[in-house]
């Protein structure tokens, strides 16, 4: 009988080692605590380029270019950043115009929403939405608020 039950408490704390070992690797339970920092930093993070001149000096060292040549690699390199420097702003100026555009056309929605709903539900509808934006954000932010509540009619 003493044998058994020293068999019998070894496989209980085999059973209850090896269910600690797996709850302690599950990602849910130990998620790690700057994961959302490390993507944010990664999105955020400037892209250093090196200049045309250091590019240049890099392919000639790699590739044994003349000077001659090397001198109009660094021109077609200096041609291909204005070209992306332009592109990027470009780009910008066109974001910048849609966004001026987006606006215009949501407050001309706003202005015609209030005039079919009147102006009390429509404040009604933009706390509601405030509430829900703060929600998303701290989602994000990986906190869990209680869910903004439904707009009351009056």
């Amino acid at each position: 009988m003493k044998v058994m039950k020293k068999y019998v408490m070894l496989a209980l704390a085999t059973v209850f080692m090896i269910g600690m070992s797996v709850k302690a690797q599950d990602p849910k339970q130990n998620p790690p605590q700057d994961r959302n920092w490390q993507k944010a930093e990664m999105r955020h993070s400037p892209k250093q380029m090196l200049s045309a001149e250091k590019r240049a000096d890099k392919m000639a060292q790699i590739l044994g270019l003349s000077a001659d040549e090397k001198v109009k690699v660094q021109a077609l390199f200096e041609k291909q950043d204005l070209k992306r420097k332009e592109a990027f702003e470009k780009g910008q100026k066109m974001r910048d115009e849609m966004k001026l555009k987006f606006e215009a056309e949501r407050k001309a929605n706003d202005e015609e929403l209030t005039k079919i709903i009147g102006p009390e539900k429509f404040k009604q509808l933009q706390d509601f939405k405030a509430q829900h934006e703060q929600k998303r954000m701290l989602k994000r932010q990986g906190n869990q608020p209680t869910p903004p509540t439904a707009p009351e009619n009056k």
